[in-house]
């Protein structure tokens, strides 16, 4: 009597040749490790270059006063010069934050300063108040020889990491990578064994349905557990990127990825088996993939959003997948406080592979 063939050595031969095949396929080098890459890479030089208060001062106005040269004293104010006319122009363009001119009259002088901003940079405007606000009055109390004020101001500084775009938008990164591996690979992968007839010869052996599953799947994790380790390498060693607690980190996001993956493939499994072929998939899953790029946090805060959009994409998947990355890099959290979102993955992938065991097909129909 023949016994019966292992499973575990179909389900090795399976997920070597899967594996394989993807690493020999340009489209996965480019979509899973280069682009990410240069997207890091891009934030990264977005996130080092600080942020500056854009301020127009013409080159008629007084540049001996004491107002502005305060202002060219300090680090973060970068001061642009030109005629008046130009330089209005450049504030409507939104390329400088506000104008400011600054005339003297009388002896001994009397300063007047005028700030002009624009409704178009509410955010510069403001700042550009504040800061500008500040000196006149500091300056207005050593005018009028005031050394003792009656309300005085103490500042304390405490120790603190500087939060930068790439500590933002490197977690978002990893994840829309994994969505993407989740959704291209798999759905476009499947279609293709389906319609060269692979999945129907591979029935023809005895290896079973599930272990042809867990073959695939477990290629594509390979995949994108190389994905997540070199985006965080990039991001550590050329960027700084921030691991609270170092290796234990490293291991949490390892887990977080995992199960974010398998989620992920919730969608591309239903999405393949609803396609029939490459034209009907394509659409499919720019519709799945699209809307989570834009609302899940990967490139700016849900916060943003208008408030009866926060509720929605707060609860998307890839956005749980963000939240439950930052809880552990940006927030310095630990593996039991992103149980919320790692459940919110689980209910979806959940749901997604109720839906995909109604749709899945092992042959174009």
């Amino acid at each position: 009597m023949k016994s019966r063939p292992s499973q575990w050595r179909a389900f090795l031969a399976l997920s070597f040749y899967a594996l394989k095949a993807m690493v020999h396929n340009p489209g996965t080098l480019a979509f899973s490790f280069a682009f990410p890459i240069v997207f890091i890479s891009i934030f990264g030089l977005i996130g080092g270059a600080g942020q500056n208060l854009n301020l127009g001062i013409p080159d008629d106005s007084d540049q001996t006063n004491p107002i502005v040269s305060t202002v060219h004293s300090l680090n973060f104010v970068k001061v642009e010069g030109g005629a008046t006319g130009h330089l209005e122009d450049r504030l409507r363009q939104g390329k400088l934050d506000a104008l400011m001119t600054v005339s003297a009259e009388g002896t001994p002088p009397r300063y007047s300063v005028n700030l002009v901003t624009t409704s178009g940079n509410p955010t510069g405007a403001a700042t550009a108040q504040s800061v500008v606000g500040g000196i006149v009055d500091k300056t207005n109390l050593a005018l009028a020889g005031v050394k003792n004020p009656t309300v005085t101001l103490s500042q304390q500084e405490v120790s603190g990491r500087k939060f930068r775009y790439i500590d933002f938008v490197l977690p978002g990164q990893i994840g829309f990578s994994l969505l993407s591996t989740a959704l291209f690979s798999v759905v476009f992968g499947f279609i293709a064994l389906k319609r060269l007839l692979v999945f129907k010869r591979m029935f023809a052996t005895p290896v079973h349905a599930l272990t042809i599953l867990l073959a695939q799947g477990t290629s594509r994790l390979v995949i994108a557990l190389a994905q997540t380790l070199i985006i965080l390498a990039v991001g550590v060693f050329a960027f700084n990127f921030y691991l609270p607690h170092g290796l234990q980190t490293l291991g949490e996001l390892i887990i977080i990825s995992i199960i974010g993956l398998a989620a992920f493939m919730g969608f591309g499994i239903f999405a393949s088996g609803y396609a029939d072929n490459e034209n009907s998939a394509g659409p499919m899953v720019n519709l799945i993939s699209l809307p989570q790029m834009l609302l899940s946090g990967v490139f700016f805060p849900t916060d943003s959003l208008p408030d009866w959009v926060q509720p929605i994409a707060n609860n998307l998947p890839l956005a749980y997948f963000n939240q439950a990355v930052r809880k552990v890099t940006t927030e310095g959290g630990t593996l039991p406080d992103t149980w919320p979102y790692l459940m919110g993955l689980v209910a979806w992938g959940v749901v997604m592979y109720f839906l995909a065991s109604r749709t899945f097909k092992w042959e174009v129909s």
